[in-house]
């Protein structure tokens, strides 16, 4: 066994190992410092957005508002049109739903094809014995499946 010091530390090694402890005693320590999120210095805050506020604006506004970081500011100026405002209560996307579309069972997923098929027998079955209440149950669970 090889006995070496290193600054307060005493190492008993094996020969075979002492260059490598070596090695490693001598790099010094990796430090975690903790970082608190409330009072974080880099912790950045972003400005309220302005109706028919442009996208270079708001970058002013952001720059301005996280100056004491030391960000790059980069210049974007795009002065055609303002941002665009989204209104919640329309949707986006204007798509024509085909009233008339019935899934067929190429549409539905492997795994639920035995359930579908059973609840569209079961269906067929009901509507051959003409009993309004089974036909409406047998609907029902065939709607469930799709």
């Amino acid at each position: 066994m090889i006995e070496f010091t290193h600054k307060t530390t005493r190492y008993k090694v094996k020969p075979e190992n002492a260059q490598a402890i070596r090695a490693l005693a001598a790099k010094p320590p990796k430090i975690k410092v903790k970082i608190d999120a409330k009072n974080n210095s880099m912790k950045r805050e972003y400005p309220l957005f302005q109706a028919g506020m442009t996208t270079e604006d708001y970058l002013k506004c952001f720059n301005a508002l996280n100056s004491r970081i030391h960000l790059m500011e980069c210049d974007y100026t795009y002065a055609d049109r303002a941002a665009p405002m989204l209104d919640a209560t329309q949707p986006e996307v204007g798509e024509e739903v085909d009233e008339h579309y019935i899934p067929t069972i190429e549409d539905i997923k492997p795994a639920k094809k035995l359930t579908t098929r059973a609840a569209l027998v079961a269906l067929i079955e009901a509507c051959e014995e003409g009993d309004p209440e089974r036909i409406a149950a047998a609907v029902i669970r065939a709607r469930g499946t799709l």
